[in-house]
């Protein structure tokens, strides 16, 4: 049982088997970004996107160059993967740590990874997939009783460190 957190000193409980799992969830999204970010790059790069790129150039009055518009294609894909793995990850070392705003967090972020079922195109789409499992699993998790009661301890914890430290 964890210890009351009004009492003074109160120690951190354990952190719950559903928190864990919700992290683990979160770690696993991560790593699925990785693989769609390095699928991303090689769309990229790759000869048929080059095509419809200079498609789009000389049906259109563009000032950019084929390779400007394939840079921008692979800086946006590389600094949206970074952007995507780090918020999975700070979302899952917070979430084991007691803060309810990565619990917020993770929500928004399974909602927006949500809209990335527009449009979707396989093989790549699998890592979307994938995301889109953790992302609800981790979610859930972190709405179950026990992940509920851990952020209120973990909570009232904190008030009380903070009130304790100011007196």
């Amino acid at each position: 049982m964890a210890p009351s957190p009004h009492k003074p000193g109160a120690t951190a409980p354990a952190v719950p088997g559903s928190i864990i799992a919700a992290a683990c969830f979160l770690v696993l999204g991560a790593a699925a970004q990785v693989m769609a970010s390095i699928l991303g790059w090689i769309h990229a790069l790759s000869p048929e996107r080059a095509v419809v790129l200079q498609h789009q150039l000389d049906t259109g009055d563009s000032t950019l160059s084929l390779e400007g518009l394939r840079n921008a294609g692979v800086i946006t894909v590389v600094l949206a993967g970074l952007a995507t793995v780090l918020a999975y990850l700070l979302f899952a070392f917070f979430m084991a740590k007691g803060r309810s705003w990565a619990r917020t967090a993770t929500a928004v972020l399974f909602v927006l990874t949500l809209s990335q079922l527009v449009g979707i195109v396989f093989p790549g789409g699998y890592t979307t997939i994938v995301q889109i499992i953790a992302g609800a699993a981790a979610v859930l998790l972190s709405r179950l009783p026990a992940s509920k009661k851990y952020f209120e301890t973990m909570k009232a914890i904190r008030a009380e460190s903070r009130l304790s430290s100011a007196g």
